[in-house]
Formats: C-alpha cells, structure tokens, sequence
C-alpha cells in the first residue's frame, strides 16, 4: 500500500520563505519517491504572511510547463490553497488563480486579510474567546461551519483543506455539502484533521478522501502514515482514498 500522488504541497513561490523547496526540487523528489502526480499549492494571495503573489502566478505555471517537458514520467498541477475570507463564503481564488491553476485546495487559514474588521474580530478573537467558553464555542462552530459550506457552494473547491483544524467546525454538516458539491476531504498528514474521530463521521456520507503531506519541504513530500493510521482507526474503506493503492 502506497501514495500515488500528493496534492498538498508549499514551494518557494511562497512568500517569507514558506515553503522551502523550489517546484523542480519538489518534482525530483516526487520522482524519487515514485509518486504518479504532484501538485503544488502554495496559499493563496490573500494570505499576506506566506500567500503567493499573485503577479507571480502566471511564472509558476510557466515553470510548471517547463517541469512537465523535463520530467514527462509524472503529472504536474500548479494549484493553490486558497483562503476562505468572510462568513459569507468569499475566498481569494481570483480570474488569476482560475486562469492559470489546474487544481484548487482551500481552507482556513490565520494570517489571512479578511473582507472586514468584524470577520477578522469573528474568526480570530471569538474563536479564541470559544476556547474557554462553551457556548460562544457552539456559536462559533456553527457560524464557522457555515462559512466553509458557503465556500464550498460557490466554488468549484477540488479538495477541502484539514477541515476542523484551527477552527471548530460541524464534521457531519460539512461532510454533507461536500457530497452535494463532489469536494474530496483531506485528512491532512500534518495537521492531524480530519482526525479518526472526524473520519467516523464524514465516511457516512458518499464523499472521497485525500491524504495530503502539506509538506514545506521537499524531504516531507508524500508523507502519509499518521494520516493512513486514523484512517484505519476509523475503519475508513480505503479504496475511498484517491491517491492510494
């Protein structure tokens, strides 16, 4: 049993040195390793701390058609992982992004330039605030839930990024909108979500699953056991995972 693809991983288009691997390193290695595709997806602009740029969106995937003629043994997609913004569902993938990007991953994020004050003040402070509070926790959940599944209906969203890490969401509802919407869920090797407890939930629904590395470094890419191992534990069929075999 093996990874064939990894669809979650941040290069050097990252900004402050993110991630730390040039796409061609990042191809070499999932060369190396034996994968059959690899995407790079890097924040989207929006995330001012670690986004990509977005006037260097267009030269990413120009170096990806570079890498595509170099390395024709593996297939590789320039995406990103974009940033849901408000409650209403708004997110940074722009013309840009749909332009130039063959695959788009996206989920919350802190360090991100939200639409207003008062859903930068939402997401951030109340969510903290819910740490120690339970109900303004089970008020939060429920708004955090709602921004998600609004991102997920307005976009075409590929795959749906460690849902439940940083912020509480409602497993079973987003687990809903993803089969009405065909977005794969992401058990994230890295972030521990979806966790086994999570997946319990989710696979009661007719939804497909990801286990992505989010590596930063090429030495991470294709890194997938702690994310097989809650899988088992929920007793997941793990043909329901599209990138193992």
């Amino acid at each position: 049993m093996k990874i064939t693809a990894d669809y979650h991983v941040h290069s050097t288009y990252s900004r402050r040195n993110h991630g730390k691997s040039s796409i061609e390193e990042i191809v070499q290695r999932a060369v190396e390793i034996g994968l059959e595709e690899i995407a790079i997806t890097d924040h989207g602009p929006r995330h001012y701390l670690f986004g990509i740029k977005e006037n260097k969106i267009k030269e990413a995937k120009e170096k990806i058609l570079e890498m595509r003629k170099k390395y024709p043994q593996i297939k590789i997609l320039l995406g990103v992982e974009a940033n849901i913004l408000d409650y209403r569902g708004n997110t940074d993938i722009t013309d840009e992004v749909l332009k130039h990007c063959d695959i788009i991953l996206c989920g919350y994020h802190i360090g991100v330039l939200f639409s207003t004050p008062l859903d930068a003040w939402k997401f951030t402070v109340m969510n903290k605030i819910g740490r120690k509070n339970k109900k303004v926790f089970e008020e939060m959940k429920e708004k955090n839930t709602e921004a998600v599944i609004n991102a997920m209906n307005k976009y075409k969203i590929n795959i749906l990024t460690h849902p439940g890490d940083k912020i509480p969401l409602n497993t079973e509802k987003i687990a809903e909108a993803a089969e009405k919407t065909n977005t794969v869920l992401e058990i994230n090797n890295s972030h521990s979500h979806l966790n086994a407890e999570e997946i319990k939930i989710a696979k009661n629904y007719d939804v497909k699953f990801v286990i992505n590395s989010d590596s930063h470094i090429k030495d991470k890419i294709g890194s997938y056991e702690k994310g097989l191992k809650a899988a088992i534990e929920a007793g997941l069929d793990l043909n329901r995972i599209i990138n193992l075999k």
